[in-house]
């Protein structure tokens, strides 16, 4: 199986308006009463304005501030990896940290208190990993190790080295990382890509690297994960639970 090798990236910035409210919706289900281009509700009450000032604002200003409209503002294509992505194209990436403490908790206790542990394969048998139970992610990272297990020993090493629940902000930002709730898995960190490595800007002209096995990714596709790999800000051991972006009307195929 061909990996990425290293490019060198200078396109222009990808940013396409896919968002459509109905993605989450479609993305979480019971989760979330209604959504349209005014807000979104969620089933315990609480209310989001759809769009905000973040919606026209700069790169620096979208990825520490983003509000719904901008997480949903790049199209995630799921597949193959024929092409490096564009420049500062990071479907996923963009988040509204808020969105999610309201779906997996607002802090570090009623985060833990949706935390269930998983067994997760190994190549010497399994490990209890702490994977929220909201939505069912548990169940569905379950099912992805249980699909990875069944892979060749060269595709099935890269599930090693597995780490989920962290609750801590990203490098050098005051951003939750995903881990915060318990919705991320990073795999074989010894032998994956990180675009900070060399310690680049956050709009810097950067070549992508990978080494991740797409058959690995298709996996995590299949049950809701996106991978950090389809980022220009690559991450290529970093999986997390986004069903938004594989809702029909945020995909090709719903449109």
């Amino acid at each position: 199986m061909r990996p990425f090798t290293l490019f060198t990236v200078s396109a222009l910035l990808f940013s396409l308006s896919w968002g459509n409210p109905q993605c989450y919706v479609e993305g979480y289900g019971d989760l979330i009463v209604s959504a349209d281009e005014n807000s979104l509700v969620l089933k315990d009450g609480t209310r989001f304005a759809y769009h905000t000032d973040s919606s026209k604002a700069s790169w620096d200003e979208k990825i520490n501030n983003a509000d719904l409209a901008v997480q949903l503002s790049q199209r995630y294509d799921a597949g193959g990896y024929d092409t490096p992505p564009p420049y500062l194209f990071d479907p996923g990436r963009l988040r509204y940290q808020p969105f999610f403490q309201s779906l997996y908790g607002k802090d570090k206790q009623s985060v833990e208190k949706n935390l269930v542990r998983i067994n997760w394969p190994t190549m010497k048998g399994s490990i209890k990993l702490p994977v929220s139970k909201i939505d069912g992610v548990d169940k569905k990272l379950y099912a992805i190790g249980q699909e990875i297990a069944k892979l060749p020993k060269s595709d099935r090493i890269w599930a090693e080295g597995a780490t989920t629940y962290a609750y801590r902000v990203i490098k050098d930002t005051d951003r939750l990382s995903m881990h915060s709730f318990g919705i991320a898995i990073d795999l074989a960190p010894a032998k994956t890509q990180y675009w900070k490595d060399e310690n680049p800007s956050e709009t810097a002209h950067i070549g992508y690297k990978n080494t991740m096995p797409l058959s690995i990714v298709r996996i995590f596709e299949k049950h809701g994960f996106i991978w950090g790999g389809r980022w220009y800000h690559y991450d290529t051991m970093h999986f997390e639970y986004r069903p938004e972006l594989f809702a029909p009307s945020c995909t090709l195929k719903g449109k």
